[in-house]
């Protein structure tokens, strides 16, 4: 089976107009100006294209403002994406990004029919944040070219993409990804074993279990725990690396810390009771208004926008210490 090369993908598709998919288009059309992408962003619901075209527009108008693009370039970049309810339109697609919701059922019935509708060069992706791309693969007749590249939200902000491999996922397919996200200005890192949760959300809830298991020991509030994470290793992070941590405390030091502090770590399989109670009372979190802080006096939009303007100066400044 012929492979695809990175330097051919202009076609590009998206499945799906939810919270992921109009901000990974407006990635390639932005970032991927040198290389002419045509991006179409399908969806099966015209209601749904219709709230993409306007987050679409909006994030052209955040991007505006940090002048770092012209507007003439912006605009440019901004017809590149066509919105569209015939997934006929994927005919020609060089790569197809699935990013329809996390339900593996719905990832499978969606793969099956990319597969039989593109050519079979066409690389087909899943934004899964951790199912398995080698399950989702077997209904394809091109698992060499199935691959998961898994954006962090928002993805035109946030760097990182985990290219995850299935089993039988080609080297030349993981190649041309990884170059291909490079050339967009993503910071991709390759997933060699296809496990449940990949990396950053397995790191991501391994912290979730130990604050938790600590408020639920009642050692410490929420308030303070939050300063622990956010004033200590959190405020390290963005300028020194993990390894870089743990290479400037000391092996020695390290092995003795673990070798005690291992066995004392919490080690549920299930999430604490406490939690079931909160979402059981309606506590969900910003979409209720309410959950381990109090959001119903927040403008949450506002609060939003301010944190990603923050972020992008993080970023600025992490560059420094890579």
């Amino acid at each position: 089976m012929k492979e695809v090369d990175v330097s051919i993908i202009k076609e590009i598709g998206i499945v799906g107009a939810g919270v992921m998919g109009p901000s990974i288009a407006e990635l390639f059309a932005i970032f991927g100006a040198s290389y002419d992408f045509s991006i179409v962003v399908y969806d099966i619901s015209p209601t749904q294209l219709e709230k993409a075209k306007s987050r679409i527009d909006i994030d052209f108008t955040k991007v505006s403002s940090t002048g770092l693009f012209s507007s003439s370039d912006l605009e440019i970049a901004r017809n590149r994406i066509q919105l569209e309810t015939d997934i006929n339109s994927f005919a020609d697609s060089h790569l197809i990004i699935e990013a329809v919701p996390e339900k593996l059922d719905l990832k499978l019935k969606v793969f099956k029919e990319l597969d039989k509708l593109t050519s079979p060069t066409t690389i087909l992706a899943t934004n899964s944040s951790g199912l398995s791309v080698t399950k989702i693969a077997t209904v394809t007749n091109r698992p060499t070219l199935c691959i998961g590249t898994h954006f962090m939200n928002p993805p035109l902000l946030m760097p990182l993409v985990e290219v995850v491999k299935g089993h039988q996922t080609s080297d030349q397919t993981v190649q041309t990804i990884m170059e291909l996200l490079s050339n967009v200005n993503k910071r991709p890192v390759l997933v060699k074993k296809d496990i449940p949760g990949y990396v950053h959300n397995r790191l991501q809830a391994a912290l979730f279990r130990e604050v938790m298991h600590l408020l639920d020991e009642d050692v410490i509030n929420v308030s303070d725990l939050e300063t622990t994470v956010r004033y200590g290793l959190g405020l390290r992070l963005p300028i020194m690396k993990v390894f870089e941590m743990v290479d400037f405390m000391g092996l020695d030091t390290i092995q003795n810390v673990l070798t005690y502090l291992y066995p004392a770590l919490n080690r549920s399989i299930l999430p604490p009771d406490f939690l079931r109670e909160m979402i059981e009372a309606g506590n969900l979190g910003v979409k209720s208004g309410k959950g381990f802080h109090d959001y119903s006096r927040q403008d949450i939009l506002a609060s939003m926008k301010q944190k990603e303007a923050a972020t992008f100066q993080l970023l600025m400044m992490m560059q420094q210490y890579d």
